[in-house]
């Protein structure tokens, strides 16, 4: 029993050995998976993702502080199998760094909202640093030398560092907790790789746009309207995902510089709409598809509104990429329905066509990206969004030019035509003309040698009433008849006078007369048919801008002629210096004549009446009217209207 029980001694204690050992065993275990294993940073080497070396908790109610957890690292669980409750939780990240030499040290990471970090040397005594960034902290927030996405931190040789990193994601993504440490020399190198080929598309697509406004300025062609507006909202849309867009220009406002950049890409997607549409000519080749087009463009804004709403009030950027990426199925139909008239494309058009391909293309893998992926897709969306600006651009600018170039060509070609064709019509009528003037040339010869045997007739005509009256005159004896016989010869010669004016020899317009020569001759001819014993003085004033109608002249000569021939009959019986004035004026919108004699003014002339009825008649039918005045002698002023 002894032997028994002193086996069962030993035996008993052995088990609680061994029990303690386990014990000790799973309790370091489970320090180890507490505390997360600490960080060697080398400034030389490539960066570290931190992610799998951090503790992390998920502070949804808000409880925690940085002193807390920085004094109590076992609170945090690892993160390896980790499943966040809610995406816009606050996740406490914790970790341990120790660096092998003193380096310049930078922490960066890629999406989110806010991020605060607290570092802290792992010696008694130490006070934590802390220091923020995130993509909507405000600019002033955010320490000299850091950025929205990095933080600068100096790191000592030999010393452990707690890191502590307050994360809050407020996009409802799930969180990507993607940290990274890297040496300052490093991150340095690779962001300015990465700045130069973000400048390189931004610049590419700055010139783009340049040409494509210069082309319309200079062509007024509205394909490069829309393709500007094009490149402009795909151009926005790189810088804002880049964050230039929002660091440039809205450094104090980010979360509203966020809320522009879906519109930017929905302004992109207008123009390219817009560019199809005109280019394509699709209201010609199907009204049903531009009525279709009109519809996709409609639809695009009210997205834009939409989209504005969901992010300015839920701030759900899933949820409104989601929706952006639900109506792309709707564009997928309408753009395949568009590129089944490709046999009705020319070769201009169809260039058009491979860049909406591409476009199709890419917007599908991001589109699928954003489903799959989730927030983590951005990543690669400057890079494709600037190789879809550069290459589609110049697809459709290739499309544009070789179609500007094709019509320039067909507009030469149809202007040859047309001028070889006008150069036929202009023979054409030049033939024409000469026969229609050889035939007016013929007609007016014959026409001038009937006015010219008319005019000769009229002339005979009246030489032979004026030498029947002369004949006549000299087989009468009764002097009362003689007066009348010799008041007829003047008569028929003012006839004569005028009529000469109007032959084509003499005058250039046989419609229009000037009155200067032939009133001078109808006053020589009537003063010596009434001569007496003292020669009349007949002065004359004619102003030579008056011309007259062939009626108007005929009326004035016989007018004239009776005037002289009454005051040579009855004025100057006892004037022993018989004088006779008239004077012929144009005066503003009417012309005047002024007849004065200096004889014994008007008497008994009951025996002219038919002389002043002639007077008075022909006044009449010139709608003009006169006036006789009785002071010295007699005067007459006649008034006419200006001849049309």
């Amino acid at each position: 029993m002894r032997n028994k029980a002193a086996f069962d001694r030993p035996g008993r204690r052995y088990v609680l050995i061994r029990f303690a050992q386990f014990c000790l065993c799973i309790l370091l275990f489970c320090a180890k998976t507490n505390a997360a294993d600490s960080v060697i940073f080398d400034p030389a080497a490539p960066p570290i993702a931190l992610r799998p070396y951090f503790g992390i908790i998920e502070d949804d109610a808000g409880l925690y502080n940085p002193d807390t957890l920085l004094a109590r690292p076992g609170l945090f669980a690892p993160i390896s199998g980790f499943k966040p409750v809610k995406s816009n939780s606050i996740f406490w990240l914790f970790t341990r760094v120790k660096s092998l030499e003193a380096a310049n040290a930078v922490l960066s990471f890629k999406h989110l909202s806010y991020a605060d970090l607290y570092i802290i040397p792992d010696t008694p005594g130490a006070v934590a640093m802390h220091r923020q960034a995130g993509a909507f902290r405000l600019a002033e927030q955010i320490s000299p030398g850091d950025s929205r996405f990095h933080i600068n931190i100096n790191l000592s040789a030999g010393i452990t560092y707690k890191i502590l990193i307050c994360s809050r994601h407020t996009k409802q993504y799930r969180p990507v907790l993607d940290f990274e440490l890297s040496g300052l020399y490093g991150f340095i190198q690779t962001k300015q790789r990465r700045e130069l080929v973000d400048f390189w598309f931004q610049g590419a697509g700055l010139l783009l746009l340049l040409y494509a406004l210069i082309a319309w300025a200079t062509t007024r062609y509205k394909s490069y309207l829309w393709l500007a507006v094009f490149i402009t909202g795909l151009l926005l849309y790189n810088l804002a995902l880049s964050r230039y867009f929002i660091d440039w220009f809205f450094p104090s406002h980010p979360y509203f510089a966020w809320l522009l950049i879906i519109h930017f890409l929905h302004l992109a997607i207008a123009g390219l709409y817009l560019l199809i549409l005109d280019f394509w000519k699709i209201k010609e080749k199907n009204g049903q598809l531009y009525r279709l087009g009109k519809a996709v463009l409609y639809g695009i804004a009210a997205l834009s509104v939409l989209s504005f709403f969901i992010n300015a009030y839920t701030g759900n950027l899933r949820v409104m990429s989601q929706v952006n990426g639900l109506f792309l199925v709707v564009q997928v139909a309408y753009l395949a329905r568009l590129l089944l008239l490709w046999k009705s494309f020319d070769r201009q058009e169809r260039f058009l066509a491979y860049g909406v391909i591409v476009y199709l293309a890419v917007a599908l893998f991001v589109t699928l990206a954003i489903f799959i992926i989730g927030e983590g897709a951005y990543n690669f969306f400057p890079v494709l969004s600037g190789s879809l600006l550069v290459v589609v651009s110049l697809l459709f600018l290739t499309g544009i030019n070789g179609k500007r170039w094709q019509n320039e060509k067909d507009k030469a070609l149809y202007l040859a035509q047309l001028n070889r064709l006008q150069q036929h019509q202009n023979q054409l009528l030049e033939e024409s003309v000469m026969e229609r003037t050889r035939e007016l040339n013929s007609r007016n010869r014959h026409i001038e040698l009937l006015m010219n045997e008319l005019n000769h007739r009229v002339k005979n005509n009246l030489q032979l009433l004026y030498s029947l009256n002369s004949l006549q005159r000299a087989s009468i004896k009764d002097a009362y008849v003689d007066d009348i016989l010799k008041d007829n010869i003047a008569r028929v010669k003012a006839m004569m006078l005028v009529n000469d004016s109007l032959n084509p020899g003499n005058n250039s317009d046989n419609k229009a007369i000037s009155p200067v020569t032939f009133i001078a001759d109808i006053a020589e001819h009537t003063k010596k048919m009434f001569a007496r014993s003292a020669s009349v003085d007949i002065r004359l004033k004619i102003d030579g801008a008056l011309v007259l109608s062939a009626t108007a002249g005929l009326c004035l000569g016989l007018i004239v002629t009776e005037l002289i021939t009454n005051s040579c009959k009855h004025a100057f019986a006892a004037q022993p210096h018989p004088q006779i004035d008239i004077e012929i004026l144009v005066a503003g919108d009417c012309w005047k004549m002024h007849y004065r004699d200096n004889g014994s003014g008007i008497g008994d002339q009951s025996g002219e009446a038919l002389g002043l009825f002639l007077i008075a008649d022909l006044t009449r039918q010139l709608k003009g009217d006169y006036n006789i005045g009785k002071h010295d002698g007699v005067s007459y002023l006649f008034n006419f209207p200006n001849p049309d």
